[in-house]
């Protein structure tokens, strides 16, 4: 059976075909179809999202009879379907929309729990305060959710679940993670933090593992691995290096530091699962830049002149186009240029970005990153020239670029080879 990798972008979906250690063959890509925004609430279409990934597939995997599905999926996003027909009760929820921003507001009595069952912050980008938040304003969702005739799951479960024709109903640890439904010292869905959001249990997906699996989802097609993106990403720009950090740069920055077996924790930074296996699970401290990658795209295409001398000192740039990640969690400051920068063209404005976005980095790295920890960028900003060579300047250390153009479809792949083939 051949090996099909398939990544769930935001803007993108990606497929290719791979080997058996996990390597990239052809790569095939479509747009995802566009978000509708409207105020804070961004959507997309989840019917005309799994048509197109279906087709990616169809697509790519015409040569081969058979195959076995590696899936990397965008984090946060979600939607609700129905049970029997499989069709969207709900549009596709973004990770971007901050429609629970209020929800969260009201509950901040809940943080300190929330985090430390989690990981991770109480904020509106998470699918428990968005599905609350739904609930409270379309009441008569909650029967259905209660008896399970409607399904509660982030991008990829609903994917499978068309994939197989509603007969699987199933995610993984990176993804379910990411829900603030997830107790991490028990890795399963949590009691406590569905009864705190008001999710009837009924609903859930079943939690499983992310890689060294084997699952029919349709007579030809079998799952052997799903995954979230940045986990993904990290896990192929790693590299197989014992210590590293990863820095990787899209339409998002994120900044991940593996700990090993331990869900280590440090305030202001999120403990994230990057897999998990029947052994262990694997886990790191990430730092997030909400959306930078599409900040510094407004700005022109590579490179960016960045001279030794920065030639206006009083410009700056607070690069975080959905409010200010990590370690500061402020949704109230979003994408700034001082006014420095205003008067500046397009060339001088993108300079000014990316001086923004590598600084936000550099404040992640310092905290997560040893000194001596090798540092590897990866992810389509590194393109131009100007992103590691300014980071090497900022850190006074060398810093690696990565070699693998589609780090997330790379990760699935290589997690995909974990699971051996079934006999011929």
């Amino acid at each position: 059976m051949a090996l099909l990798a398939l990544d769930l972008g935001s803007t993108r979906i990606k497929a290719a075909i791979a080997d058996a250690a996990g390597q990239l063959g052809e790569v095939g890509v479509v747009a995802a179809p566009p978000l509708r925004v409207a105020g804070a609430a961004v959507s997309g279409d989840a019917a005309a999202y799994a048509a197109a990934a279906r087709a990616l597939v169809d697509r790519l995997g015409g040569a081969s009879p058979s195959h076995r599905l590696a899936v990397a999926c965008q984090r946060s996003s979600f939607l609700l379907w129905d049970r029997a027909t499989g069709a969207p009760a709900t549009r596709l929820i973004c990770w971007q929309d901050r429609s629970a921003a209020a929800w969260c507001g009201a509950h901040r009595h809940l943080a300190a729990a929330i985090t430390a069952a989690t990981g991770l912050p109480l904020s509106p980008h998470y699918a428990g305060p968005k599905l609350a938040a739904l609930l409270a304003q379309e009441p008569h969702l909650r029967p259905r959710l209660a008896t399970g005739s409607l399904r509660f799951g982030t991008l990829e479960s609903f994917l499978l679940g068309s994939l197989s024709r509603g007969s699987l109903h199933r995610t993984d640890l990176t993804m379910a993670s990411r829900t603030l439904l997830v107790d991490l010292a028990t890795g399963s869905w949590s009691a406590p933090l569905l009864d705190a959001f008001g999710i009837p249990p009924a609903c859930l997906p079943e939690l499983g593992l992310t890689a060294g699996i084997e699952l029919d989802l349709a007579p030809h097609l079998r799952l052997v691995a799903s995954i979230a993106d940045q986990p993904a990403a990290c896990l192929a720009l790693l590299g197989g290096a014992a210590t590293a950090t990863v820095v990787n740069l899209g339409t998002g920055g994120f900044v991940l530091h593996p700990t090993g077996t331990t869900p280590v924790r440090l305030p202001g930074y999120l403990t994230t699962p990057l897999c998990a296996l029947a052994a262990q699970t694997l886990f790191a401290l990430e730092g997030t830049i909400n959306g930078a990658g599409a900040a510094l795209d407004r700005y022109g295409s590579p490179p960016t002149d960045l001279p030794e001398t920065d030639p206006t000192p009083d410009a700056f740039c607070l690069p975080d186009l959905a409010g200010a990640g990590a370690p500061h969690w402020r949704p109230d400051l979003g994408f700034t240029l001082s006014s420095a920068a205003q008067p500046l063209g397009a060339a001088g404005r993108r300079r000014v970005v990316l001086e923004g976005l590598l600084f936000r980095v550099r404040e992640i790295l310092d905290a997560l990153a040893p000194a001596g920890d090798r540092v590897v960028v990866g992810g389509g900003a590194t393109l131009d020239p100007a992103v590691a060579a300014g980071l090497a300047a900022l850190l006074g250390r060398p810093v690696a670029v990565a070699g693998e153009a589609e780090a997330t479809l790379t990760g699935a792949a290589r997690l995909a080879a974990l699971a051996p083939p079934p006999p011929a």
